[in-house]
């Protein structure tokens, strides 16, 4: 399948307003420069890596080359130099994870190896490559241990009541959400492909496997196209906080296919594209 490469895209040409709006919402929230700072000091991502790593096996392009150009062609599309390093760590979920603010690593799971086509790998791999463009990895991180983090940083150290630490958790638990959306719509600008990434959505909204190859994704599209989503009003943010919704499929469904509908997603492939395409062949 031939793909547009894309040209000098910005952070700005994909990202969701939520989540900028929520962004800007956290960094503003009292507290949060006093928990980067202790982050940094504690090493807190020496200790979140050293839990991958310990657990992970590190991929090489000798071994894996055909993961290793999917990788590749993603940090292409976005304009991303620097090319994570790969791990695999066993698990059952269509998940991956970035790790490293100065020097990223990327653990995906065996599922998605197993089990996903290229296009539903690129869409995968695209998601993780955006969080770096987006430099989404420190506050990812951050909310990662937060709660383990807030139990080392004393009010006295902060100046922060209980009640404000609450505040600043629910701020990065809100930008966190609303942060999926915008990685949603890299990947899709890296595997380029709307139909092949639906079908990804029902499986991560439970499909049986034996289903795969029949189902219609039309039933996603309109369960899609129904969802109300959340109002924001002070009970639905309380539940979101308590319940989350990283998973949920048809949510951001929702949300990515109307970017599509809308022409914004096409807009943004005419608009940055180069005059030369990728042509990945068939792992």
């Amino acid at each position: 399948m031939n793909r547009h490469n894309l040209y000098n895209i910005t952070v700005e040409d994909f990202q969701h307003p939520k989540e900028a709006k929520s962004m800007n919402t956290l960094k503003n929230t009292k507290g949060i420069e006093s928990v980067v700072k202790k982050f940094y000091d504690l090493g807190v991502e020496n200790i979140i890596k050293l839990q991958y790593t310990g657990s992970s096996l590190k991929l090489s392009p000798q071994s894996f080359p055909d993961l290793f150009q999917l990788v590749e062609t993603a940090c292409s599309i976005l304009d991303v130099q620097q090319i994570p390093e790969l791990y695999v760590h066993r698990s059952e979920q269509f998940t991956a994870t970035t790790l490293g603010v100065e020097k990223p690593m990327m653990a995906i799971t065996t599922e998605c190896l197993d089990k996903l086509s290229k296009e539903e790998l690129l869409f995968i791999i695209g998601r993780e490559v955006s969080k770096i463009k987006c430099h989404h990895i420190l506050y990812q991180e951050i909310g990662f241990i937060f709660p383990e983090l807030m139990d080392a940083l004393s009010p006295i150290t902060l100046g922060l009541s209980g009640v404000l630490s609450s505040g600043l958790k629910y701020a990065l638990f809100h930008w966190a959400q609303m942060a999926e959306y915008t990685a949603d719509r890299g990947g899709l600008l890296v595997c380029q492909d709307v139909y092949g990434t639906k079908q990804l959505f029902t499986k991560l909204a439970g499909l049986p496997e034996k289903y795969w190859s029949t189902f219609d994704v039309s039933e996603l599209d309109n369960q899609a196209r129904e969802f109300e989503g959340f109002k924001e009003k002070t009970f639905d943010k309380f539940m979101r906080f308590l319940y989350g919704n990283n998973l949920w499929a048809i949510a951001r469904a929702h949300e990515l296919f109307h970017w599509v509908e809308t022409g914004a997603y096409n807009k943004v492939l005419v608009n940055k594209s180069r005059t030369t395409r990728l042509n990945i062949e068939n792992p």
